[in-house]
Parts: structure tokens; C-alpha cells; sequence
């Protein structure tokens, strides 16, 4: 259904609307490395399968990534070059990526893990089986085994695990079809109780004569109604009362299972509910919630999916050993837009002119006052105090020249 969709994809959305910078060095000119890095980014779309995988792994326990080599060998082979055991890097050989494809758990197993107590890999799968489905006019899946060594395995929301997470979806499972009953259960209470029917009872006179309903007449004449282009019913001795329609608003019901699932995940209800609805949440919460963003970025995908993509990448020769430990590098959140700095410049504006109308700077010296009330620093007011002296200056009076100096004629 719609809503688990959203519940899956809103924290990737949300952290992947803009793109982190990787960088090795803020010298101006690119290093070998970040121009590897961006020829990889414009050829593949790097970016684009990040954000997928990022989606995918959190329908169930886990997810994986797997990277495409030109070395000519199966999927189930090892990369030549990596200890297949510890991941310890043996050697480098340049390789190119081809291609990348991201799969989550519904098509994965995990085949074999490593048992060996003295490994970094240890409880880390070895190797996966996946079943791929071949495009064509009938579809074939096909089951492919996988060595770790071409893959990057993601799993969020890990607890005692490292291999397998929890789905984004297990703790709302409950509010997820309770909103379903009652989303569903308010069509079908409105198809039937917008329209309840109609009761069909004798008159006095004609229960007094004996008579009786004729069933069969009524719905013969209902169904010409109801069914065909007849809008009138000939009935004789039988009145009609349009029963009283039952409909009643889902809209409490279903907001508050859809506050119960804002609150599962974590995210501002408004948020959950959508563009509009975020837009007046974005001037409420923005801040509280752009950091939550931000920690999962740092916390989660630079150390958990980033690093060990352009990792790998690295130990498999598909990017150059950079010289310096690279950086990654969000974009600030909480960034001034072009509407937020005319709106603080408007203020300020205001605030000045109220300042020096109403006389304050017998109260308040000019410079306290940028300095403690607007936040400036003593550099920046001690500009604003040159600058206005510097303007003064230019706007006041020349002196007057005193006599036998100046332009006039000598007096005789």
C-alpha cells in the first residue's frame, strides 16, 4: 500500500535530497582520485544507486549492492587481489565498473557465513544466492551465487546484528493495516450508507382491506429504477420512505493511526503527510528535524554505506589509493534560502529604523546595540560606525572662509 511505501522510502528521501561532496583535498584543482570519483559519478549515476539501496535494504533485514568488474569471471568467484577470508587487501590491479544493481532481501539468501572466530568477517556472509529475473517476453528467474567480495552488504537499523537489521516496516506493521481497515472499511460504509435503501409499507386503507405486498411487483418496478431510464415507480397502496443515510467522517480514526506511524519512524507528522503539510512544518520544526537528518547522514550513510562503497572500490582498482584520507561532506541543512536572507534583512531593517526613530541610542550605545541585540561582531559594528562617521563627514557643512581668503575680490 501506499503509506508502507512512504514509511520505507521517507528517511532515504529525506537525507538524499541533496548530494555529499567528496572531496581529498580543497586544493582548486582536482586530484586524481575526485576525478575518478566524478568520471564514476557522470557514467554510472553512483548517486542514484546509493539512494536505492539506501530504500530497498530497509523493506526487510538487508539489502546488497552489487558491483559489476570487467575481470572476467562469475559472480561466484572471489576478486583476485582480497583475502577472501579477513577482506585484507592484497593487491591492486586497475579494474573498470561496469555496472551496478541493488537487490533487497525478498530475492536474496544468504548461502554461507564466515565461521572462523579470528576473522574481522566473522557472522559476515560469504556468499549469497540470488534469484534474478531475466527480462524478456516471458521472464525466467535464474539463481546466480555471489562471493562477497563483489558486493557492499547494507542492513539499517542493526541491533545485536551486523548482517541483518529490522525492517522499517515491523514496527508499524499493526497501525499500517489498521489504517487500511478503516481507509477501506469508510468506502465501503459510504457506498452502502450513502445510499441505504428505501422501506415500502401499506397505507391504513390498504392494511384495513386485507391487502398484502406484492413482493415480486415492488422489485420488478426497483430494478426498472434503479437499473434502466425509468425514474418514477407505479405502486398502488404503498407509500415509500427513503431510509436514514449512516455515514460517518474517518478522518480522526485515520489521523491518528497516521500520528502512531509518524511516531514509529520518527519524523514530524507533517513531514509524513506530505510536500504541503511540510512546508508549514518546515517553519515549526525544520531545525529539530533537519539535525535529525543530519545525524543520520553522519551516522549512518557516510560510515555504514558510503565509506564502504568508495572502499571497496578502492581495494578493487576501480578508483586510484587516494594520497590523503578523503572527506564527505553534507551540505549544511540549515543554510540560509534566498527568502530566509530578505526576510532577516527586512528585520534588521526595521529594527534599525525603529532604533534611531524612537531615540534608544540615549539607552543603548550603537555599538551594544549591534553587538548584543543583533549578534554582530566588534569587527562588523566597528565598520558600521566608520562608515557612518565617514558619511557624516561628507554631509556636513564646509566652513566658512574668513576674510581676504577665498574666491571674492579684494575690497578696495
Amino acid at each position: 500500500m501506499g503509506l508502507a511505501k512512504r514509511a520505507v522510502q521517507i528517511w532515504p528521501d529525506e537525507c538524499w535530497q541533496s548530494f555529499p561532496e567528496i572531496f581529498e583535498s580543497e586544493a582548486p584543482e582536482d586530484t586524481e582520485f575526485e576525478k575518478e570519483w566524478k568520471l564514476l559519478q557522470t557514467q554510472l549515476n553512483l548517486y542514484s544507486y546509493l539512494h536505492r539501496i539506501d530504500i530497498l535494504s530497509g523493506i526487510g533485514a538487508y539489502g546488497i549492492l552489487l558491483l559489476g568488474l570487467d575481470d572476467g569471471k562469475r559472480l561466484s568467484d572471489p576478486v583476485d587481489g582480497i583475502n577472501p577470508k579477513t577482506g585484507e587487501v592484497i593487491s591492486t590491479t586497475k579494474r573498470k565498473l561496469l555496472y551496478l544493481r541493488a537487490f533487497d532481501e525478498s530475492v536474496l539468501t544468504v548461502n554461507s557465513s564466515e565461521t572462523d572466530l579470528t576473522s574481522p568477517r566473522f557472522g559476515m556472509p560469504t556468499s549469497y544466492k540470488i534469484q534474478y529475473q531475466q527480462a524478456g517476453p516471458s521472464p525466467i528467474t535464474v539463481p546466480y551465487d555471489i562471493h562477497w567480495t563483489r558486493v557492499v552488504h547494507v542492513a539499517d537499523n542493526r541491533e545485536c546484528s551486523e548482517v541483518y537489521g529490522i525492517s522499517r516496516l515491523q514496527c508499524l506493521f499493526d497501525n499500517l493495516y489498521d489504517v487500511k481497515k478503516v481507509s477501506g472499511s469508510s468506502a465501503e460504509m459510504f457506498w452502502k450508507g450513502g445510499f441505504p435503501g428505501y422501506a415500502f409499507e401499506l397505507t391504513p386503507e390498504a392494511i384495513a382491506m386485507g391487502a398484502e405486498i406484492d413482493a415480486e411487483s415492488v422489485k420488478e418496478q426497483m430494478l426498472l429504477w434503479s437499473q434502466g431510464l425509468q425514474r418514477w415507480l407505479a405502486l398502488t397502496g404503498v407509500t415509500t420512505k427513503s431510509l436514514t443515510p449512516q455515514v460517518a467522517d474517518p478522518t480522526g480514526h485515520v489521523d491518528v493511526h497516521l500520528k502512531l506511524v509518524a511516531v514509529s519512524l520518527g519524523v514530524p507528522y507533517r513531514v509524513l503527510l506530505g510536500s504541503e503539510e511540510a512546508k508549514l512544518a518546515s517553519v515549526q520544526d525544520k531545525r529539530t528535524w533537519n539535525g535529525r537528518v543530519a545525524k543520520r547522514q553522519n551516522g549512518y550513510i557516510t560510515p555504514m554505506l558510503i565509506r564502504p562503497f568508495i572502499n571497496r572500490l578502492i581495494a578493487l582498482g576501480c578508483l586510484p589509493e587516494p594520497k590523503e584520507p578523503y572527506s564527505v561532506e553534507w551540505p549544511d541543512l540549515n543554510a540560509s534560502t534566498d527568502d530566509d536572507v530578505a526576510k532577516i534583512a527586512l528585520n534588521r531593517t526595521e529594527s534599525f529604523a525603529k532604533y534611531v526613530e524612537g531615540g534608544v541610542d540615549a539607552l543603548i550605545p550603537p555599538r551594544q546595540f549591534f553587538t548584543i541585540i543583533h549578534k554582530m561582531s566588534d569587527s562588523e559594528a566597528e565598520n558600521i560606525l566608520k562608515e557612518q562617521e565617514k558619511y557624516e563627514g561628507d554631509l556636513s557643512p564646509e566652513p566658512e572662509p574668513k576674510p581676504g581668503q577665498g574666491n571674492e575680490p579684494p575690497t578696495e
